[in-house]
């Protein structure tokens, strides 16, 4: 994949603008160009680096909005699943969950048995290969999958199945060569610097490359906002007061743990109200088995202006799973790596009280405010980014006037097959050819682009204090192979060392 200089996107018109590189962003690009749009995407830091990369990996089917009585979301998350795992399929792969229930009211088996009925009902014909078996199992039969982590008093379980996404950097690069074999143009590391406004319409966006410091105009008739936590502040640059149509942001939180990998993802009750129809008595956290780990998330806090992170910002979350699930014994020795996003959210006045956002936004600024050429898009959930995509991109071609095409285009293209990420043997050759295919293939531009979103050492925990050797092996390999003089090779090793400091960090005692 070529990555596209700022003169190139200066140089003739486009219809559609995409601003923003996370999921939402990609699968934004690749719907447009999908419907035969020309079509230019700019990311200012990496391409799926931020909330995107730092996911639970789940693909979501929904079943949550039983408890909400929302049958329409649930029916588009099941559909929005089976695209995944169809586009996707040695990515995107069934995973069971259980949660442990309580009595015999609102938190039992029989109230969990008369949702699992509703959502079996609602999601017929849409699942996809390998998603049955929502339901309720024997106490006995909870304790036993749950483990160490069954809580004393469960009357049962509830069983279902969700997707986990086995490697999401390689999901993007997929994502975002679909977009680009389909005429997209795209280019990370460059900069919207602001949105430019010529009347009564938004025409495009002044750039600036964040490595070369070029600068240029990008045109478009059409710009699609999708830069997450930065969307309201980008929006305001043309439309003043459009930040108060979006919402604010939190700080989501999971952890990669080293302890074993099951063969099933296990929820525990924390102490925190929900606020489901079907209430389960407190806020659910998963322990959720990947690449020979388990992840433990979602945690929201406040903190809308950083995600970078110090211990302090994650003693909370631990005390509330100990609280929860003492047995685990989990302290900060045991993280390995700390996934942390902006996402949508509502910051109540009282102290640490977030209430993470059930639906997103998606503004047309035509018809909110007068001013064609925006629109705004904000996602909650990765699982629904296609289906989102689908939806900004029809507004967007009604505001170009052009005919409508049929929309599931998307849903029915699969993506590229790409090699896979992982070193099996950790030879100077081996290393070599994976940062040579990082940089060649799959657009990275820093060291950090490659190391961190293009192998999987960082999130296996394997690039902490005493893996400098590793990281020494990996930034020679990648100057070599860049060309890079000692100066810009410091430079970019020391780079490296500051995105591991900050946001995605490994703890590691000795620091």
């Amino acid at each position: 994949m070529k990555r596209a200089t700022v003169a190139d996107l200066a140089a003739e018109p486009f219809d559609i603008l995409v601003v923003g590189g996370g999921i939402y962003g990609m699968m934004a690009a690749r719907e447009a160009a999908l419907h035969g749009l020309r079509v230019a995407l700019v990311e200012r830091a990496d391409f799926g680096g931020a909330t995107s990369h730092n996911s639970l990996k789940v693909m979501h089917g929904g079943i949550r909005y039983v408890q909400h009585l929302d049958f329409g979301r649930l029916r588009a998350s099941v559909r929005e699943r089976a695209f995944w795992q169809a586009a996707a399929p040695d990515l995107v792969r069934p995973m069971d969950f259980i949660i442990p229930l309580f009595g015999y009211g609102v938190r039992g088996p029989g109230a969990f048995a008369a949702a699992a009925a509703l959502y079996t009902a609602a999601s017929i014909g849409l699942r996809g290969p390998g998603y049955g078996g929502t339901g309720v199992v024997s106490a006995g039969t909870a304790r036993a999958r749950l483990g160490e982590l069954a809580p004393a008093g469960l009357t049962g379980g509830g069983v279902w199945r969700d997707g986990q996404i086995e490697d999401i950097n390689q999901l993007h690069i997929r994502v975002l060569r679909s977009a680009i074999d389909a005429g997209a143009m795209a280019s990370n590391h460059v900069e919207a610097v602001t949105l430019v406004r010529d009347g009564d319409a938004v025409t495009g966006a002044r750039l600036r490359d964040m490595i070369t410091g070029a600068e240029g105009t990008v045109r478009a008739g059409v710009t699609l906002c999708c830069s997450g936590a930065a969307t309201p502040q980008l929006a305001a640059t043309v439309i003043p007061g459009a930040e108060r149509r979006l919402p604010g942001f939190a700080r989501a939180t999971n952890l990669v743990i080293d302890r074993p990998a099951e063969t099933i993802a296990k929820g525990i009750v924390s102490r925190s109200r929900s606020d489901a129809v079907v209430d389960r008595g407190g806020r659910m956290f998963f322990l959720t088995p990947w690449q020979g780990r388990t992840i433990i998330g979602t945690h929201e806090a406040p903190a809308p202006d950083r995600v970078a992170r110090d211990p302090d910002d994650i003693r909370p979350f631990l005390e509330e799973i100990a609280e929860a699930a003492p047995a685990l014994d989990l302290a900060e020795r045991d993280i390995q790596w700390v996934h942390q996003g902006l996402i949508p959210a509502e910051v109540d006045d009282g102290p640490d009280k977030v209430r993470r956002m059930t639906r997103g936004a998606l503004i047309d600024h035509a018809e909110a405010d007068g001013v064609g050429g925006l629109i705004c898009v904000v996602g909650v959930k990765y699982t629904t980014a296609r289906l989102i995509a689908e939806r900004a991109v029809t507004r967007a071609r009604r505001q170009l006037d052009r005919e409508a095409v049929d929309p599931s285009v998307s849903y029915r293209t699969p993506l590229p097959v790409t090699g896979s990420m992982a070193i099996e043997k950790v030879s100077e050759a081996a290393l070599e050819t994976r940062m040579r295919e990082a940089f060649e293939d799959e657009m990275a531009v820093t060291l950090a682009d490659a190391v961190i979103r293009r192998t999987r050492f960082a999130e296996r925990g394997e690039l902490g204090a005493g893996a400098s050797g590793l990281k020494d092996r990996l930034a020679r390999a990648a100057a070599k192979i860049q060309a890079w003089d000692d100066h810009r090779a410091t430079q970019e090793r020391d780079t490296l060392e500051r995105a591991l400091a900050e946001g995605n960090r490994p703890i590691d005692t000795a620091v």
